[in-house]
């Protein structure tokens, strides 16, 4: 078996060295190393991803645009998020006017990822100057069906909320996000549907409370609960996932109930909140120190 790795990674070193002394890159050589950044993002190790997405780009199996996407999601993970901002910055200016459809794929995601940086940072004019040209070239392209568009419109209702440049125009993404999570749902039944709704509900929540926008938070975490309901029901279910996110229902359902001034409601669900084991985490603790720290 080692001798066999041996010979499979020596034979992709020679490969990438070939292509480096001007053979051209085959499809199947950039699908290889499309699958070879998925391994290593799959097996967390961001230094290796740093290296390899180095020597893949020189070799020309990826792309400019593919290498600064996951050079950023490298150091997105090592807690240096200037350096994945600046890389996803990169990645959207070397993917804009591409024709190539891999690239166009990660034009839309650094869009994505970088969106979502600036909103937990915080900078909600940079989320808007990002993300708002990209849905709508998406739209207007009618590639506005994947996880990546739909979290774009929830960033941008995000931003909308909490700025109060338009309410009704936040909410109205949030409705679109929602309903093509929900057809995503109803159309494939996968996993990764159900994660990528509730992932985008759980922004949405968290948003709407920081907007103070009680009404549609409790809205919103209603629509949360069902679907995680439902969600647990699927065979082979990952308990810890369930209960991480049972406790962010909780508390941002407690810190809706308590904003409308359904006290009683609030102390119940909080207590609810405190027996997940999701409450003990650092996450956990700081959501229910801003609970108890909201009038």
């Amino acid at each position: 078996m080692r001798q066999k790795r041996f010979v499979t990674v020596a034979l992709f070193l020679v490969g990438i060295m070939m292509t480096s002394c001007g053979l051209i890159v085959t499809k199947a050589q950039k699908q290889e190393a499309d699958e070879r950044m998925e391994a290593i993002r799959e097996a967390r190790d961001y230094e290796r991803m740093l290296v390899v997405a180095d020597s893949l780009e020189r070799a020309k199996w990826l792309s400019t645009a593919k290498a600064c996407y996951w050079r950023g999601y490298a150091y997105d993970r090592l807690k240096q998020p200037d350096k994945a901002a600046d890389y996803w910055t990169k990645a959207m200016e070397a993917s804009e006017h591409s024709k190539d459809e891999g690239d166009q794929n990660i034009y839309v995601k650094a869009a994505s990822r970088l969106a979502n940086q600036l909103v937990l940072k915080g900078d909600f004019e940079g989320t808007l100057k990002v993300a708002q040209p990209v849905a709508k070239r998406l739209q207007e392209e009618q590639r506005d069906t994947t996880s990546d568009y739909q979290n774009l419109l929830i960033y941008i209702g995000c931003s909308l909320a909490v700025t109060g440049k338009s309410l009704v125009e936040a909410e109205d993404n949030f409705t679109r996000a929602f309903n093509n999570h929900m057809a995503n749902i109803e159309k494939t039944h996968s996993d990764e549907a159900y994660k990528d709704a509730i992932a985008g509900l759980i922004n949405i929540a968290y948003y709407c409370v920081t907007a103070k926008n009680y009404r549609y938070a409790l809205h919103y975490t209603r629509h949360f609960g069902e679907l995680l309901g439902e969600y647990e029901q699927r065979p082979g279910v990952n308990p810890d996932y369930i209960d991480r996110q049972l406790g962010r229902y909780d508390i941002y359902k407690a810190q809706a109930q308590k904003g409308l001034g359904r006290k009683a409601e609030a102390a119940e669900t909080y207590a609810a909140f405190q027996e997940t084991k999701f409450s003990k985490t650092p996450e956990g603790q700081s959501l229910a120190e801003d609970y108890l720290a909201s009038e």
